[in-house]
């Protein structure tokens, strides 16, 4: 939880000092939540353009890391009372985690539930850590970890970060969404 906690200051500190430049569309999508992006400004991050057409999952958003060899996806759900999954975001976000997942026979998914200071810096009512291969017309990387955050009159926002090797940086990179 310490390295969680340094992490979060650090990105936080480090957003004052540079900018990555949002499309205006994500950013309506952030404010839709009102919810804050902790950009990755300690690396080599760049907006992936051209995006992986899937049938699974809309990216609102892309960016990626040669260095960290790390991709971080993004995904913004506002929350409205005619979405089947209205009030559930358990069921919304462990549904996408399983059709993202490989249905391989060895493939495992992970579920992690945060404690009280991990939601304290997301701000959220609700969050959950999904680990798991990705199908491979998903990403072609071996593990996927997918954040999913839910704020109640809001919505749901999911980082998923694709990667082969976890990099140091990466319980920064968890916390890459936030809301306000």
């Amino acid at each position: 939880m310490k390295v969680l906690l340094l992490s979060f200051l650090l990105l936080t500190s480090l957003a004052g000092s540079a900018q990555i430049d949002l499309p205006p569309e994500f950013l309506l999508r952030l404010d839709s939540l009102d919810m804050r992006f902790n950009a990755p400004l300690d690396s080599d991050y760049r907006e992936k353009t051209f995006r992986d057409e899937n049938r699974w999952l809309e990216d609102h958003y892309t960016m990626t890391s040669r260095r960290e060899k790390l991709e971080l996806r993004f995904h913004i759900v506002p929350e409205h009372e005619g979405d089947r999954y209205y009030g559930l975001p358990h069921l919304a976000a462990t549904t996408l985690a399983m059709n993202l997942g490989s249905n391989d026979e060895d493939a495992v998914t992970a579920v992690h539930s945060f404690g009280t200071e991990e939601m304290a810096l997301y701000n959220a009512d609700w969050a959950r850590m999904y680990t798991f291969r990705p199908k491979r017309s998903f990403s072609d990387k071996e593990q996927a970890q997918m954040i999913a955050l839910y704020r109640e009159g809001r919505g749901l926002a999911y980082t998923i970060l694709l990667f082969d090797d976890a990099p140091d940086t990466l319980d920064g990179r968890q916390l890459s969404l936030r809301f306000r």
